[in-house]
């Protein structure tokens, strides 16, 4: 992880040819000692990077591979004859994010965003607080915390605000014949769409350098690689996975889910005729990871929960008696429910986009 960098060796840029004198390194304004923002603008696997900082592009030495388009804040420790980064161990916005973008898991583009408005707590000082504070209120309009109900309505209220539709309301927008009448709720559009409203804020900030417009970069590539991978899986595999934030307290959690409907694919087959299943995976705190595979057939229901422990298991099963109740409201029966005790160990880097990515994975049947 990059969290273990060692020291980043970054030369003088003799090699890479700028477009003009200001592009070498040798102007950099930097002394030891000083915190600086740099974006990996290229990088191979013998550990040569191009980075870009402050506007400039340098080569640099890595001990690891750093992936394209990644951030990454460092302290200067040397500045002749060459300079020598270090990753920098202060808390707030761009460790984390380091850390998210170099643990090889899915990156949540809302975790990102959690982290730089923890950064931005910290500096009341900072541009667009305002919008900053708008944008979060939308993510906790979106997160589920404690005491939420789930209703059959959040699915379809996340889509519509994670920003994963985002290209299709503008779309909608567009095609009016009354553009300047709908300006109004184009900007209505935007303040309920975490895309939108990001790339919105992203365009007002100025400084290209600024931590804030850095983050915000990184948020929106996140959402797009989202909906790059959902656009694929839907078109050749019929698969949906979503990420979607807990928020507990200042604690912020992903939840991921995977919905399977390429069953309905096969044939034609009406919905009714065709089976659905649901992967829900999630990683708490206090009751331990938890993986719940679901699979609907004209309305029977089988269920597998998949579990590190017989707490958690007992829990559950406190609460089967009101989930059959609530299915059964919608014309749904619980077919079997069953109960598998797995090693903790096996949750630890387990995702479900790795499912999407599998286009000859089958669907499991009823026995």
């Amino acid at each position: 992880m990059i969290r273990s960098l060692q020291d980043l060796i970054v030369h003088h840029n003799r090699t890479i040819k700028a477009l003009n004198q200001s592009n070498n390194s040798k102007n950099l304004l930097l002394k030891k000692g000083d915190i600086v923002t740099a974006k990996v603008l290229d990088s191979n696997r013998m550990g040569r990077a191009k980075l870009l900082v402050q506007g400039k592009q340098l080569s640099a030495q890595t001990s690891i591979h750093l992936p394209k388009g990644q951030l990454a804040q460092f302290r200067v420790e040397q500045t002749q004859p060459h300079y020598i980064f270090k990753v920098f161990d202060a808390p707030g916005l761009s460790r984390s994010v380091i850390q998210l973008m170099g643990s090889g898991t899915p990156v949540s583009p809302f975790q990102l965003f959690h982290q730089l408005f923890e950064g931005m707590e910290k500096n009341p000082n900072i541009e667009h607080r305002k919008s900053m504070l708008q944008l979060f209120q939308l993510l906790s309009q979106m997160a589920i915390k404690p005491g939420d109900s789930i209703t059959p309505y959040y699915l379809m209220a996340f889509l519509q605000r994670s920003g994963l539709l985002w290209e299709n309301k503008l779309k909608q927008w567009l095609g009016s014949s009354q553009k300047e009448i709908n300006q109004e709720r184009l900007k209505k559009i935007k303040q309920q769409d975490f895309k939108g409203l990001s790339l919105d804020i992203f365009q007002q900030i100025q400084n290209d350098t600024s931590e804030t417009k850095l983050g915000l970069e990184q948020v929106i590539e996140q959402i797009e690689h989202w909906q790059l991978v959902n656009q694929k899986a839907l078109a050749e595999n019929g698969k949906l996975y979503l990420m979607f934030p807990l928020l507990f307290g200042n604690v912020i959690h992903t939840g991921e889910l995977l919905i399977d409907i390429s069953d309905a694919r096969k044939g034609n087959k009406h919905y009714s005729e065709a089976m659905l299943k649901t992967v829900l995976l999630l990683k708490m705190t206090h009751i331990g990871p938890i993986k719940i595979e679901s699979l609907l057939f004209q309305r029977q229901l089988k269920i597998d929960f998949f579990i590190c422990s017989n707490e958690t298991i007992q829990l559950f099963k406190q609460y089967v008696s009101s989930l059959s109740s609530a299915l059964n409201t919608h014309g749904i029966n619980i077919q079997m429910i069953a109960y598998h005790l797995i090693n903790e160990n096996n949750f630890e880097k387990m995702s479900l986009i790795k499912d999407v990515l599998q286009p000859n994975q089958q669907l499991n049947t009823f026995a």
